[in-house]
């Protein structure tokens, strides 16, 4: 674990947190001395139909000799979300950061989906979020000082316009989502600039083919992934990022929207990115 680093000692909440890119922020953020509340619905192996879980996800950061703890949280219900955060303060008395990870992609056209899926994925993208921004503002405000980074996706940028070569199968309701999480980023830091509380948000750069993005390409076929060729095989590039954004001046860098390379070039001066794993 990292000594003498400027994140040691502070608190962390990284929700989605039980595989894939929230799994791999967490231990990224608890190797460089923070410690990390990891939120999820999956507390154990088998929970849930699709592999990982907070206890895996913890057990491997205390065992390399970081710091996380493991809390269950809905975030479709506001009063598990309130929760979540009354636990955090109690517990440890400060949350200096907060990652909204958590994300559903439920597959389907504006047509097909049903309403009570289209619901959910603007609960768990958009609302949940909100909520828990809410909450980390008013807490951070007090501190004098905080970070938030809400994870978004290429998807906000849709297929332009027209005329079209191909008839777009899936992804609306999540590329909408998510283009509401990046408008909500920027608003939120302009309200926020002045009480040292940066807001930004960020996607990977390339597809990063792990965990629910596995499942659902796997289980529907209206979802391709493709070549696999130059597809990351973690989110490890994702959890550097985040903390390069937690050392950053709060008041400077806020209200970016980015992807982890642009945020990894512009705070630390990289520009090849070879070293994190692709297939």
């Amino acid at each position: 674990m990292a000594e003498n680093n400027a994140l040691s000692g502070q608190v962390a909440i990284v929700t989605g947190a039980s595989r894939g890119i929230g799994a791999d922020i967490a231990r990224v953020l608890a190797r460089e001395g923070m410690t990390v509340i990891a939120c999820a619905r999956t507390m154990e192996e088998g929970d849930f139909h699709i592999p990982g879980s907070l206890r895996s996800t913890v057990d491997s950061i205390n065992s390399a000799g970081g710091k996380a703890v493991a809390y269950r949280c809905d975030l479709s219900k506001e009063e598990q979300i309130n929760e979540l955060w009354e636990f955090a303060v109690r517990e440890f008395s400060h949350v200096d950061a907060l990652v909204n990870n958590a994300a559903i992609a439920v597959p389907g056209t504006i047509e097909t989906m049903s309403w009570r899926h289209f619901h959910l994925n603007l609960v768990i993208d958009v609302v949940a979020p909100v909520l828990l921004s809410r909450l980390a503002v008013a807490h951070m405000r007090q501190l004098g000082r905080g970070a938030i980074v809400n994870i978004s996706s290429g998807a906000s940028r849709g297929p332009g316009r027209g005329p079209y070569k191909r008839t777009s199968v899936g992804g609306t309701p999540y590329g909408l989502s998510k283009a509401a999480l990046e408008r909500f980023t920027q608003g939120l830091a302009s309200e926020l600039w002045e009480d040292n509380i940066s807001v930004n948000a960020m996607s990977p750069a390339r597809q990063i083919y792990v965990g629910g993005t596995i499942y659902v390409t796997q289980t529907n076929p209206t979802y391709s992934v493709g070549d696999l060729a130059g597809k990351r095989k973690d989110g490890t590039i994702m959890g550097d990022a985040c903390a390069a954004i937690f050392r950053a001046d709060r008041r400077q860098f806020t209200g970016v929207v980015s992807t982890d390379e642009g945020v990894l070039t512009e705070l630390t001066g990289i520009k090849t990115f070879d070293h994190y794993a692709t297939y």
